[in-house]
């Protein structure tokens, strides 16, 4: 099948943001066309879902794909800041399915391959050179096969930029800006047969991971740095975010940064415990640098922003796949309404950008180690309150677990009723090895 001169919306990029706006129009009755650079399933970081990605993959189905799958199910988080110990269970604000820790390679691929059963026609190892924008009612998709030299161009009314942190439109338009309030690295690798943590606070080998459910294990490093440990199904994926200036030191210790990276984990308590009867896998360590950035655009004639491609935020509360789900979404929301009433389509894109914006706001806020105050305020404080008490308290007791709760309580202060608080967490002593 070879890609077609047109189609209504052409999605650029295959991950969870992509495959789910593809699979949702496509149901809704419209030509769908999804570009995607690399061959799935591919590479991508072992990550922790928090159960708020289930309400997007029941609206497209493709739960109980996932469900088959038997990603390794979560039960809460374990969290180390500043000396004191914090767990927390999902369970007690009304989950009834489960956060899980899954293999993001095989998680896109479920997506992506549901999105093609719906009747997304998808295109991968596809490369997107540009977006043309000269006729904002007929934006035009500049693509080139990978391993060719020739490139071709697609035709459609909206372009759809999911393509993650390549952030095709964004870089080209100059529209994203680095976020100052997030100057850290990122580096990761894997390791088998490593101790996990469990929601009883005591540590299992990882052959008892479905027996007893794990808990996504954190620990701040460095002051505001911090430390992963997801166990996965074969092995654990462990990871740091250090301060920019960090490369320095590594740079001046003579190491690689892989070197360095290993050094730091047998260095950082509790987390070289849970290490100490793994081994690393060789070859498994990447690093990304100035990783985090946000949009001073979200949509233009022509086209929408969403998931990565938008913005990234420090992803210390695994909110990244939910937001791109989010995203996606409301962005279905926008095309289809715009495609049924033309003449409403810049208020439908401004509708999408405000909704999307304040979700984005909402979470940096909360991640932040000190947030400012002005107009976002605001913003953050109406998205706050439109969600449920139940969630209100889970946001209040995971800001409380890395001890940055005064970003949520300013945020949520409510004249009547006072600031958000909970009791659903619990501070133990110590990790019982």
């Amino acid at each position: 099948m070879s890609i077609p001169k047109s189609a209504d919306v052409v999605v650029i990029g295959g991950g969870p943001g992509g495959s789910t706006i593809a699979t949702l129009l496509t149901d809704m009755g419209y030509d769908v066309v999804l570009l995607e650079k690399a061959k799935h399933p591919r590479y991508m970081v072992g990550e922790s879902l928090i159960p708020h990605f289930w309400k997007y993959c029941e609206h497209t189905g493709v739960d109980k794909a996932i469900e088959k799958e038997g990603f390794i199910q979560k039960s809460g988080g374990t969290v180390i800041w500043n000396g004191v110990i914090r767990q927390m269970q999902f369970k007690d604000f009304g989950y009834q399915r489960p956060a899980l820790h899954v293999e993001r390679d095989r998680f896109d691929h479920i997506l992506l391959n549901y999105c093609k059963a719906k009747g997304t026609q998808v295109f991968e190892e596809v490369s997107v050179l540009k977006v043309d924008l000269a006729d904002p009612d007929r934006p035009r998709v500049v693509y080139r096969p990978n391993g060719e030299s020739t490139s071709n161009n697609i035709a459609c009314r909206f372009v759809v930029d999911a393509s993650g942190q390549n952030a095709v439109i964004a870089r080209q338009l100059g529209i994203r800006e680095m976020d100052e309030g997030f100057q850290f690295m990122g580096m990761w690798g894997y390791f088998k047969n490593a101790l996990y943590v469990a929601a009883d606070g005591r540590a299992y080998p990882h052959s008892r991971v479905r027996e007893v459910p794990p808990t996504t294990f954190v620990t701040n490093v460095d002051g505001w740095g911090w430390a992963w440990h997801i166990p996965q199904r074969e092995a654990t994926s462990v990871g740091l975010i250090l301060p920019r200036e960090q490369i320095k030191t590594a740079k001046a210790s003579g190491l690689s940064m892989e070197e360095y990276f290993l050094k730091r984990c047998r260095e950082i308590p509790y987390l070289n415990r849970l290490l100490e009867s793994g081994w690393y896998e060789e070859g498994s360590f990447h690093i990304i640098r100035n990783y985090s950035y946000k949009p001073t655009q979200l949509t233009g004639p022509g086209f929408f922003l969403i998931g990565d491609a938008a913005a990234f935020i420090d992803p210390i509360f695994s909110i990244g796949v939910v937001l791109a789900m989010y995203s996606a979404y409301l962005c279905s929301w926008a095309i289809d309404r715009s495609f049924k009433k033309p003449h409403r389509t810049e208020t439908n894109q401004a509708m999408f950008a405000r909704q999307y914006l304040m979700r984005l706001e909402a979470s940096r806020s909360l991640a932040l180690p000190r947030y400012g105050y002005g107009q976002e305020n605001d913003m953050v404080r109406t998205t706050i309150q439109f969600e449920t008490n139940l969630e209100q308290e889970l946001m209040y007791v995971v800001s409380t677990l890395t001890t940055r709760s005064e970003n949520f309580k300013a945020m949520s202060r409510n004249a009547r009723t006072g600031p958000v608080t909970s009791n659903k967490y619990r501070e133990i002593p110590d990790i019982m090895f």
